[in-house]
């Protein structure tokens, strides 16, 4: 059995350097694994949230929700999606900065693989934020269609969603204000339900909530975690400052439940997940797929290592570390495969 990354001293060099070989695709059908999202409800819809009409309910959160909706002034009317505080939260100061900072991240952002906000401004003066509409298959449902068929996503699809992420997280990492002053963005949740797949096999992160940066006004108090525990860094489930390398770590974990198609805390208590991440104790995955390349194995291991200090530097390194792997770019392929999961 091969040794955990950290245990037998592998530097970071190894999986930055030179040219690993190409992994395989793998189309075996297995047990996978289904992530959490949040229950959908069904409540009545507002008529209008400022000049958008709500058209149906997307999801719901701790402090919003999430609506598909129609500009009004459009011609023809452009869809959006609208953020909005939950109605009993909009006089709460609290919920109302987590909101506003979210709105002042997105509007700092010009990537194509982050959403893109419309009105910022609208998030302090009246509790909600448009952003443009994005157009696909959030990653949770392709891996919850995927598992009713009886299918495992090929490889080199896995390392390209992984890797074009990791590219959008660290455009956003990098970001500066008007002086040149680093944001510290941290996105702090990141996880398949934020990840969606457009039909031209672009990979687009959604929902920076969550998101840390030096935008957000002090607070006194522990600011809380939004996320799911599973995706969380060490460091986070331990209520410690986060940076970038935190966003490594938890896309390190969806790196490790998609090239294994399985959970990594599977059938654990919350309590005891929380415990499992705050130790950074991460079993090796050639445990549950013998066949991964060990090549992507020490790829995974570093982004998973426990002590930030030993993971990529950045999510650029990740990002090239896992382009190596994966070849040459495949977003017909992706989007054909997506296709026959759901068609």
């Amino acid at each position: 059995m091969r040794r955990v990354a950290q245990h037998r001293g592998l530097n970071r060099e190894r999986a930055e350097a030179g040219a690993p070989t190409t992994v395989a695709d793998d189309v075996t059908p297995v047990r996978p694994v289904t992530p959490r999202v949040d229950p959908e409800d069904a409540p009545v819809l507002p008529a209008w949230i400022g000049p958008y009409r709500p058209q149906r309910r997307l999801r719901g959160g701790p402090i919003g929700e999430v609506f598909l909706a129609r500009e009004a002034d459009g011609s023809p009317p452009a869809l959006a999606t609208i953020k909005r505080l939950h109605p009993h939260l909009q006089h709460v100061d609290a919920a109302r900065a987590l909101l506003a900072h979210e709105a002042r991240v997105l509007a700092r952002l010009d990537h194509p693989g982050i959403v893109r906000v419309r009105e910022p401004a609208t998030a302090d003066a009246h509790g909600w934020f448009a952003t443009d509409c994005v157009h696909g298959h959030a990653l949770v449902d392709v891996v919850r269609r995927a598992e009713q068929l009886g299918l495992r996503m090929p490889l080199r699809h896995v390392l390209a969603i992984v890797a074009s992420v990791a590219e959008a997280l660290d455009h956003a990492h990098s970001r500066v204000d008007d002086d040149g002053c680093a944001l510290h963005v941290v996105h702090a949740d990141v996880s398949p339900a934020h990840i969606v797949i457009a039909p031209t096999g672009r990979v687009i992160l959604t929902d920076f909530g969550a998101s840390h940066s030096r935008l957000a006004a002090p607070r006194t108090g522990k600011r809380p975690n939004l996320g799911p525990v599973a995706s969380m860094s060490p460091e986070q489930a331990r209520g410690e400052p986060l940076d970038r390398r935190s966003d490594v770590y938890a896309l390190g974990v969806v790196l490790w439940e998609l090239a294994t198609w399985s959970r990594l805390y599977h059938r654990l208590a919350p309590d005891q997940v929380r415990a499992r991440v705050a130790m950074g104790a991460v079993p090796l995955p050639s445990q549950v797929r013998a066949d991964l390349p060990a090549e992507l194995e020490d790829v995974m291991m570093i982004a998973l290592q426990p002590a930030p200090q030993r993971r990529f530097a950045t999510a650029a390194t990740f990002a090239a570390a896992l382009r190596r792997l994966a070849g040459p770019a495949d977003l017909r392929g992706l989007d054909a495969w997506i296709g026959r999961v759901f068609n």
